[in-house]
């Protein structure tokens, strides 16, 4: 018997092949592992140009997500963003899929965005240029059309991750409780929500820092689609102002990432109004995304092993949005 497999590593020789074959790229071409996480990413190298690969962890969506994320990629990149590009296959596809070990993983090519990534040591007029970067994603994805569908419902997430974290927890009651209250708190505000009166549209679904670059011109880059998909536009701001939390510390960051977002569209009364209810939403699907990674991935930056700093900002943020019991 095989024993199981969570995350494989596949062959950099054998995608290269798989690469050349698919891909209308100028010879010589070669795959070179540079990122293992959660989804893998190769820098191909070629005879012109260089290109990023993502292999996807397996069996993480149906295709029809995959689809959306490229479609809206292509859609942001011809209208101007600067986000990478997805490449078409030969036949005209934008992705294609590979039996792994541990299952079917799905793997496309994009254009390479070069940049300088942001860290934790950001100044508050990169938070503020980074929060007019993401205003501007938003504008871009107003025309945007797609054969498929690809929603953030935090609700059904949280429905479907919050067992694995109330598992996680169940040797320490005070915090399964806290949590079991919370999710119920914050899934009843979410319900309660007027769709119709707070702003929707495409989204990134995790603009932090670590996603976003400083081009060579002066201008924003954004990488890491992967939680993309039509959601409140307000809702995205709280992926940056999360990772602020847990790793910058500095309230006039987040103060001014949100003055850059107005810079180039300002939020209505009504998202204003759901600002507390949108950043504690997000403290609690990053507690539920932890209790998912820490066996998969590992100790990476925000889900290295200490967990109390998601329970410091999930109490307050609850507090502060009126749905502490």
């Amino acid at each position: 018997m095989v024993f199981p497999v969570i995350h494989s590593t596949l062959d950099p020789g054998a995608l290269t092949d798989e690469v050349a074959r698919r891909y209308a790229l100028a010879p010589p071409v070669r795959c070179r592992l540079i990122n293992r996480a959660n989804n893998d990413f190769y820098e191909v190298l070629t005879g012109g140009p260089k290109f990023a690969l993502r292999v996807a962890k397996a069996d993480f969506r149906p295709p029809a997500e995959y689809a959306f994320e490229l479609d809206l990629l292509e859609h942001l990149h011809r209208a101007g963003a600067h986000v990478p590009g997805p490449l078409r296959q030969q036949d005209g596809t934008l992705f294609f899929q590979l039996e792994a070990p541990e299952g079917v993983r799905t793997v496309a090519l994009f254009t390479w965005l070069a940049g300088r990534p942001f860290t934790k040591a950001l100044t508050v007029a990169d938070a503020a240029d980074m929060g007019e970067g993401l205003a501007r994603l938003h504008l871009a994805g107003r025309s945007f059309h797609s054969a498929h569908t690809r929603h953030v419902d935090t609700a059904a997430y949280l429905a479907g991750h919050m067992p694995a974290l109330l598992a996680m927890l169940r040797d320490n009651p005070d915090e399964h409780d806290f949590y079991a209250g919370a999710h119920a708190a914050v899934v009843r505000a979410l319900n309660g929500i007027d769709p119709a009166a707070v702003p929707r549209g495409a989204v990134h679904g995790d603009y932090q820092f670590a996603n976003v670059l400083r081009l060579a011109d002066g201008s924003i880059g954004a990488l890491d689609f992967d939680t993309c998909g039509i959601g409140y536009l307000a809702q995205d701001i709280f992926t940056f102002v999360w990772r602020s939390d847990m790793e910058i510390r500095d309230e006039a960051v987040n103060s001014a990432f949100i003055a850059g977002y107005e810079r180039a569209r300002p939020l209505t009364g009504s998202e204003r109004a759901c600002l507390p209810l949108f950043r504690v939403a997000r403290d609690l699907v990053m507690a539920a995304t932890y209790a998912i990674l820490i066996n998969r991935v590992g100790p990476v930056p925000g889900f290295d092993g200490d967990f109390a700093p998601f329970t410091a900002l999930a109490r307050r943020h609850l507090s502060d949005a009126g749905l502490a019991a």
